[in-house]
This record gives structure tokens, sequence and C-alpha cells, in this order.
């Protein structure tokens, strides 16, 4: 009886030790007292990076490369909003030992790699260095920039950290994605130890909550500056006589206002091929400021010429060249319909857009005439080198030389497109990975 007893005292004191180190979630997920605060905020939908398949789980346990895909998915959607087309995923890499959703959709946004073999060995477990380079990869694939650096020789074993890991490491230390394990007066990151389920969790959610940031202020909001463009202009003032020179079958529209989307530019006129024009000034954002019937209105600076059938100042869809601010305007346009829906076979406001019918809709709005699916727009225009991409430059995307998607570049590498149902018309950066490995070329059709 006094053996039972002392049993009895040692397994309560192991229960009481227990009960200070791991909980339970409202799922019944098992975790450390550590990972608490961190777990209940990934039961936040702003952050709601748990799969299903880990909601009742022991969090403590080794995670596996299977379960790291399917909370990489879910950390690369939210803070980037993005997703697979139905096409996409079709075309996505398949492994030999597994077909399971979110590894085939982490490896084609590039966060995750199969082996040579083909296999991808979803069970197996994965060291704390590889799931830094797991992590590098998902900020890569979301094009973050980091501008933090910090010198993994603090740590007492970061000579373990293999040289293929080093740079990975190197962004999540400085990051603060990882911080490391506190061992006496020394601190530890145990590049070679197995990655348990919720030291990966923790890691995803420092790196999510940073990502989504920079890529709200970076590529989400970088239409802010663009569409600023037509809200605020100054007027350089010019007294001369021009002359349109657009289409003998088009007419070139005079608005109240210098824009050609802004709720005030009302069309109070039309112009005819050869008409005199007295010009009064000149915006920054490619409008002229003229006299008509006398007041004062505004036309594009693109069909303007100094003689009867010359070039215009921005020249216009029959000419081969554009100016700066006549691109501005197309790229605005385009811009309007951000947050518009995707609808395959689209192409108008009233219905929603797939890729090429936005970017048919907004070119034959402006006179040019364009073909309708993305691989025959990849064959108009002239072909433009990325380094050499301008406001308002078609921008395709696909595999080898057939071209699946297309977008209009706005400039600081982002581009607006009409992307998947789930999203709709956004910006995107043209140096996330999934753009970027799909790039394969641009036309100027402006």
């Amino acid at each position: 009886m006094k053996k039972f007893k002392r049993l009895t005292a040692l397994a309560l004191a192991l229960v009481m030790v227990l009960g200070l180190t791991t909980g339970a979630g409202a799922a019944g997920a098992k975790y450390s007292s550590w990972f608490k605060e961190s777990y209940n905020e990934m039961q936040q939908s702003a952050y709601a990076i748990i799969p299903s398949s880990l909601a009742n789980a022991d969090l403590t346990k080794n995670i596996t490369r299977g379960e790291m895909a399917q909370i990489a998915v879910l950390a690369y959607k939210i803070a980037t909003g993005n997703d697979l087309s139905e096409e996409d995923y079709a075309q996505a890499k398949t492994f030999t030992d597994t077909q399971d959703e979110a590894v085939r959709t982490a490896a084609a946004f590039e966060i995750v790699n199969g082996y040579p073999d083909g296999s991808y060995q979803p069970n197996k477990y994965l060291t704390r260095q590889e799931f830094f380079k797991i992590i590098e990869n998902f900020c890569s694939a979301a094009a973050y920039e980091s501008r933090r650096s910090k010198d993994l020789n603090s740590f007492a074993d970061s000579a373990s950290v293999d040289s293929w890991a080093r740079e990975a490491a190197q962004l999540c230390v400085s990051n603060v994605f990882v911080t490391g394990t506190k061992s006496g007066s020394s601190t530890y990151l145990y590049p070679n130890n197995y990655t348990t389920r919720q030291e990966a969790l923790t890691m995803f959610l420092r790196a999510t909550k940073d990502v989504t940031q920079w890529y709200d202020v970076n590529v989400k909001n970088a239409t802010v500056a663009v569409n600023e463009a037509d809200a605020v202009y100054t007027i350089t003032p010019m007294n001369k006589t021009m002359y349109v020179v657009i289409d003998s079958t088009s007419h070139l529209n005079v608005r109240s206002y210098p824009s050609s989307t802004d709720e005030h530019a009302a069309i109070i006129g039309e112009l005819q091929r050869g008409d005199a024009v007295t010009v009064t000034g000149e915006t920054n954002t490619g409008w002229f400021e003229i006299k008509y019937k006398g007041n004062t209105a505004y036309v594009s600076n693109a069909y303007l010429g100094n003689e009867p059938g010359s070039s215009g100042a921005g020249n216009g869809p029959t000419n081969s060249g554009s100016s700066s601010s006549t691109e501005q305007e197309i790229a605005n346009f385009a811009l309007s319909f951000k947050g518009y829906s995707y609808v395959w076979g689209g192409m108008s406001p009233s219905t929603g857009f797939d890729c090429s019918g936005l970017m048919y809709y907004v070119l034959t709005q402006y006179g040019y005439s364009m073909k309708r699916v993305a691989n025959d727009q990849m064959t108009q225009g002239t072909a433009i080198s990325r380094d050499n991409l301008q406001v308002g430059d078609l921008v395709f995307f696909g595999y080898g030389s057939y071209a699946n998607h297309v977008g209009m570049y706005i400039g600081n590498g982002n581009f607006v497109h009409a992307s998947t149902p789930s999203t709709g018309v956004r910006v995107n950066s043209l140096n996330e990975t999934y753009y970027n490995t799909r790039y394969i070329g641009a036309r100027r059709i402006i």
C-alpha cells in the first residue's frame, strides 16, 4: 500500500509537470505552454495557417514534409491572396509517391521541391535547417525583400549550419522568424534537429505576418501612386495651334477634365482629323488644355500634332511609339477594374473578365485592334525584353513558348491582371516566384 501511494504521488507530480508544459486547444490540439499565444492567434482568420489535418493533432510531434506543404500553402494564400487557377493546377508538378493537392500547389509556387528520383516523401521529417530553406522559398515566392541583417555568429552552433542553408538561416534569424533556443549562457539553432509542428507553425506565423505587411505595402497598394496621377496634376502654360491627327474614321473626344476614367471627366464634344485646336497648356498626366467653344476643355496629347497629318505629341494607336502619359492613362484604366470578378470568357465590366478579356477590353477602348486569347495577343505589337518594360506593356506567362496568361505592366515590377476566380482582377509582382518562373515574354502594343 505504501508503495502504491508513492507511485500515485509520483504520477500526480508528473501530471502536474506535464500540465505546465502542454495544453490542449478547444479543438483538441496538444501543444506546449510556450505555444499557447501563437496557437490562439492562429485561430483568427487573419492568420489561420493550421491545416485541418492538424486541428486535433499533437503539435509537439515532429512535422512531416506533407504537413509542412499544407501550412505553406495556407500561409502563402493569406500573405498574397494568390491561388492557382484550375489550368495551372492541372499543369503543376506531379510526384511518384503523392498527388496531394497541397504538395502539388506548394511545388507550383516553388516553396517545396521533390527528390531527384521524382518522389516527394511526404511522411519524412524535416530538420530545422531544411525548414529554414522552406521559409526562404516562401518569402521568395511572395517577392519578399528583407532589408535586415544579423550575424549567425551570435549562435553557439552556427558552424553546424550547412552551406546550402546558411543564407536561409540568415534570412530567418535577421527577420526574427527564428530566435533560437537558450541553453545556459548560449543560444542555439540546432540546425540538424527535427522540427516540431508547433515550431514550424511559429516560424510560419512570424514569416506570414512580415510577408503580409510587406506585400500589402509593396504590391497590393502599389496602385496608389499610379491612380493618384489622375487625381492631382499640374499644367504648363502654352499658347499654340495644333491639329488633330487621328485616323479619318475616328473622332477625338473632348473632355471636361484631364482623364478618361475620373467621374468628372465628361465627354463634352468631338473633334475630327485635321481640326485646328488652340492649346493653352499641357498637364503632367498627358493631356492638353484647349479652348473649345469658348470654354476650357481637355484632349489627350497623343492625338494632337504640330501640322495636319503629323504624329501627335504622344502618338495614338496607329503609330509605333507612345508617350509615357498615354501608357499611364491606359494602365490607370486597367487598374480601375481592380476587384472585378474573374469570369472565364468574360471581356466587359458587366460580366467580369478573364485575363485576355481584360486586356482586350482595355485596349479596344483606346482604339487598338486586339486578338482575343493570350497566346494570340502575344503575336501582336513589338517584342520587349524584360529589362525594357514600360508601363502599359503586356506581360505573358505560360510554359515553353505558349502563353496561357497575360497582364499589363504598371511599373515598379508590378502588373495588373484578371488572376483567378477566387481573387479576380488584382495586382501582383513579376518577382513572385510563381510569376517569375512562368514569365515568357512581353509585347508593346501602345
